[in-house]
């Protein structure tokens, strides 16, 4: 389909919602449910979402330690956290299954994924200045466009909310770590916003686990966001994000299998910044709601070997979309009427020194038109989705999802499914990489295409909540490394992918100074019948916070278990396992009257030995003593 055709379409959906509605409306009602965005494009109550959503306050992010946000993200079911060796290593988060790059990564409304790999590094997401964290899970490309067949994972930092605050912090600990952060949000007339900086430096542990040098990790981030009321109904949002990191890493040198204590350095930094338009007329009665918005993201790397050049690489991604939606109300009914236009282009700069063949650039364009309706009447939510992605270097994809939920007042609790279709297109890496001692990209690729469904029950009790979903999911073209040939190359698997499985998550107060959070995930991911590698069957989360109010002291304990897994061992290519462990991590504050505390905390307190990636160390226990001021 030609670009103009598709500009066609995208016009029509924006104006559907314009002229579709019937005269009656009624306002959007005030809830004080939990509301989020991930779940339809625009914000909506929790309890409207028919796909499995998880959300993580600040609080929920420091139980688990607070410094990187993927610590975080082990509690919540169906995820899987994979780390290289210590912090600031290669951190991948997968769903259900899925390729780390299937699932999209949002922060602040910015697409954070690298345009190179079309994954996200989660060594780069500091925890510090985090206020909340959304996870959708399933094939929710039809919303949120080719790489988001696994899920959507949407960090929001400090300042949304437009309430004064304050927070600053110090810590100092194991593996020499220091931590610095300021964080700060408010609002003065027709301004509101905040920001947060934060400093995080390590020392680390020798990820070769051969005895050698420590690699250590350097992490500055810098974030800002803010909003203006133009008048009643309009309004400027703007987001600026910034990570500078320096790693030290092993690396295998001399083609074995096996990682060697030498002297290499990644360093990189990640720019990206947001701009929209949010337009709410109250026409004829009717709530419209109109956003234009403008992204752009600059994401750079480079290696030095033993202090000399390596190679060089830069990714960069503008992306820019036209959204209205319309509520309105009829015959009982509250509908919710969404299109979508999307431009988005990314390009790659590969540098490898003079006369390197490496050296090329490559930029891709993808337009989209994308729809999406919603209708609740009394206990019944439906949703309907649809995306036409029209890639220039593959045929247009159309993916669709539709989910129903149901509530049941008599047991308090709701029933929710869905069913659905993704397509993810393959990463510029796997197109055109070109580096001719290890890997040669390959341009015939396919694009993976994902079917799945979930069914789930939500319950509410006294004091607490309960949620359960079954999924399924059929993988398609999947996208591997071929390491039988050499270079190694990316293939097209020739056989499905199926992944399934159970996923429980609740929380209970027992006391009003007293929080139990616990999950659960039961997953099977097999191609041919043969489990995928770092897909453990079984994890599970349990925490617990006890904050009794007019006391100065606060606890909280948390425990990560993970079962074993499936790796590859890369000296022989053999198959290996992963040995199960549990992570425990606990912190003890004292509050003092001016807002400040003083508090003890520590990171894998079982001084448990474990890899997520076969031939990587990971760190030991740690205790970090620190100083926090909040307000």
């Amino acid at each position: 389909m030609g670009l103009n055709k598709v500009c066609q379409r995208c016009l029509i959906a924006v104006l559907i919602p314009a002229f579709a509605a019937p005269a009656v409306a009624q306002d959007t009602p005030e809830t004080e449910e939990t509301i989020v965005v991930i779940g339809a494009r625009v914000p909506i109550p929790q309890s409207e979402v028919t796909a499995a959503v998880t959300t993580l306050n600040a609080d929920e992010v420091d139980l688990h330690g607070g410094t990187f946000a993927a610590d975080a993200l082990r509690s919540v079911p169906g995820l899987t956290v994979s780390r290289s060796g210590p912090a600031g290593s290669l951190t991948d988060v997968r769903a259900r299954g899925s390729e780390a790059n299937h699932v999209l990564v949002l922060i602040d409304g910015i697409e954070a994924g690298n345009p190179f790999t079309g994954g996200y590094d989660f060594a780069q997401a500091s925890g510090f200045g985090v206020d909340r964290i959304e996870v959708l899970r399933g094939e929710q490309s039809a919303l949120w466009g080719p790489d988001a067949i696994g899920g959507v994972i949407n960090i929001q930092t400090i300042g949304h909310d437009g309430e004064d605050r304050l927070d600053l912090l110090a810590e100092a600990g194991s593996f020499s770590t220091r931590r610095v952060g300021v964080a700060a949000a408010g609002s003065h007339g027709a301004i509101s916003g905040g920001g947060a900086l934060s400093v995080h430096a390590t020392d680390g542990i020798d990820a070769s686990g051969t005895g050698g040098a420590p690699d250590g990790y350097d992490l500055a981030t810098v974030s800002a966001n803010g909003t203006l009321e133009l008048s009643p109904i309009a309004r400027l949002t703007s987001s600026l994000r910034a990570t500078r990191y320096e790693s030290e890493f092993d690396s295998d040198t001399d083609f074995d299998g096996r990682l060697d204590d030498v002297d290499r350095v990644r360093e990189g930094d990640q720019v990206a910044a947001r701009l929209s338009l949010v337009l709410e007329p109250q026409a004829f009665g009717l709530d419209w709601r109109n956003e234009v918005a403008v992204s752009v993201l600059d994401d750079r790397a480079e290696t030095r070997n033993s202090g000399t050049f390596g190679d060089r690489s830069e990714g960069r991604r503008w992306q820019g979309f036209v959204q209205s939606t319309l509520q309105w109300s009829a015959l009982d009914v509250d509908h919710r009427l969404t299109g979508l236009i999307e431009r988005e282009t990314e390009r790659y700069v590969s540098d490898g020194g003079p006369g390197s063949g490496q050296n090329q650039t490559r930029d891709v364009t993808t337009d989209a038109l994308a729809m999406d309706y919603g209708a609740t009447s009394g206990p019944l939510s439906l949703h309907v989705s649809a995306r036409l992605d029209d890639n220039e270097m593959f045929e247009d994809a159309t993916t669709w999802r539709v989910g129903a939920s149901y509530a049941v007042p008599a047991l308090g609790g709701r029933v929710r499914g869905g069913f659905g279709e993704g397509v993810k297109n393959p990463g510029v890496f796997e197109l055109f990489g070109f580096f001719p001692a290890f890997f040669v990209g390959n341009p015939d690729l396919r694009p993976e295409s994902s079917r799945g469904w979930d069914i789930g029950w939500e319950q509410d009790f006294s004091n607490g909540h309960l949620a359960l979903t079954w999924f399924e999911a059929e993988l398609e073209d999947e996208i591997y490394s071929d390491f039988g040939v050499f270079p190694a190359t990316a293939r097209n698997r020739l056989s499905r992918s199926n992944r399934s499985g159970l996923e429980i998550e609740g929380d209970w107060s027992p006391r009003d100074d007293l929080t139990v959070r616990a999950s659960a995930a039961f997953l099977r991911s097999d191609e041919n019948g043969t489990p995928e590698i770092r897909r453990p069957e079984r994890a599970a989360s349990l925490s617990a916070t006890w904050d009794p109010v007019g006391r100065p002291v606060s606890l909280s304990l948390a425990a990560d278990y993970v079962s074993d897994a499936r790796d590859t061992d890369f000296g022989t290519f053999q198959t290996v396992t992963l040995d199960a462990y549990t992570l425990v991590s606990g912190r003890a504050a004292w509050r003092f009257e001016n807002g400040a505390q003083l508090y003890l905390r520590g990171e894998n307190l079982m001084d448990e030995t474990y890899e997520d990636v076969f031939g990587y160390a990971s760190p030991g226990r740690g205790l970090y003593l620190g100083l926090r001021f909040q307000r």
